[in-house]
């Protein structure tokens, strides 16, 4: 039997991609806050991500009770332990908490240079992932630690899917997608070299992108196809990082980001998914590029770099999620939350319009900052 609070949020979600909706959509998106603020550590998050999850649930829930609705959650806890999530979608080494660094601490990307310049021919050599397999992998993550938490992942994946479906809230990213392929080469080269690459050696990096996209593109083809009738599938992250527009020149983002972002999208919505553009850091110079996809089947999420007023102007049929500062989550007070709140619904207007923390929600925001966020967002009229 339908939940029918799950149906409604979907009717919801429906509405705000076709900018149908009059109030604004409260949405939460986070992964270690909720079980921080239930009590578990960053460490004891990521050792038993199934508690996590448990732990995160019970925080939506009493949020929910103290706010009011919370109609979707963008990113979330997951079976999948965080900083093995992240060394395989970086391939970079990350800092484990209660490992590597301090219980409370967050883990952390560690920059470091582990392929040569040489190594982009290795890569069209063997193929990508036998070569990150192969030649990364053992470089970056403990095997054993690794094979744990795949096992963990697998076993406790349907657990966690039964555990927020019983909680009405549709859960909007899901679907797999096609990475950039800057993003992974960026991770495994360093920024500081990458970089240079960019300029010394840019034919090169095209070629080996277009080599890489090409078979990543076509594994994710088989994985959309097995989720394309499961309507609890809503959507797929395609994500920018340092592909952003202020960290890239204009020459270099359109031969090494915008077609392999575009796309990505698309091969999501040809699935009948939608594509969830997660813009990280400052996107004002090209957000009028994301008109190229089409409005109604893509969320253009920002972190609070990008001008939220400015791209509703430039893309005035698509659907915006954000953009509330993780600086005023953490340090600011619930009064500054909700003026921030109802000040950016004012500006952007509420048809299509999904708010919540910029990014993801920090691990130490304050409990009362997330209760003004969603609260300010239901009561908005």
């Amino acid at each position: 039997m339908a939940n029918p609070t799950y149906e409604e949020n979907l009717e919801l979600i429906s509405d705000s991609l076709a900018c149908l909706n009059d109030k604004p959509v409260a949405c939460y998106t986070g992964s270690a806050t909720g079980p921080a603020i239930e009590g578990m550590t960053v460490a004891e998050f990521l050792e038993d991500p199934i508690a996590g999850v448990m732990a995160n649930v019970r925080f939506l829930q009493r949020l929910a009770e103290d706010a009011g609705p919370i109609r979707v959650i963008n990113s979330t806890a997951r079976a999948m332990n965080m900083a093995v999530y992240i060394t395989m979608l970086w391939n970079s080494r990350v800092l484990i908490p209660g490992i590597d660094i301090s219980a409370d601490s967050v883990w952390q990307v560690k920059e470091e240079q582990i392929i040569d310049r040489d190594d982009y021919d290795k890569i069209l050599a063997m193929g990508y992932t036998e070569f990150v397999n192969a030649e990364i992998i053992p470089r970056i993550i403990d095997l054993d630690y690794l094979a744990k938490y795949q096992k963990v992942a697998a076993e406790g994946g349907p657990i966690v899917s039964q555990a927020y479906a019983e909680t009405g809230i549709a859960v909007l990213t899901g679907a797999p997608s096609t990475m950039v392929p800057f993003e992974q080469l960026c991770g495994m080269r360093s920024m500081p070299e990458f970089f240079k690459d960019c300029y010394k050696i840019l034919d090169k990096l095209k070629e080996v992108s277009d080599f890489i996209f090409a078979e990543k593109s076509a594994q994710t083809e088989i994985a959309l196809e097995s989720i394309k009738d499961n309507p609890a599938v809503i959507g797929g992250w395609v994500g920018g990082w340092r592909t952003a527009s202020a960290m890239v020149n204009p020459q270099i983002w359109e031969t090494l980001v915008w077609p392999y972002m575009k796309a990505s999208a698309e091969q999501v919505i040809r699935f009948g998914k939608v594509a969830i553009m997660h813009l990280d850091s400052d996107w004002n110079r090209d957000i009028e590029r994301f008109a190229e996809l089409p409005a109604g089947q893509v969320i253009i999420n920002t972190d609070g770099m990008t001008s939220m007023p400015r791209a509703r102007q430039l893309l005035p049929k698509h659907t915006l999620m954000g953009d509330v500062l993780p600086a005023l989550l953490t340090a600011g007070s619930p009064q500054q939350v909700t003026d921030y709140v109802n000040r950016l619904v004012n500006e952007v207007g509420p048809q299509g319009l999904i708010v919540c923390a910029g990014c993801d929600t920090p691990v130490n925001a304050k409990y009362e900052n997330l209760v003004a966020m969603i609260k300010a967002t239901n009561d908005w009229s």
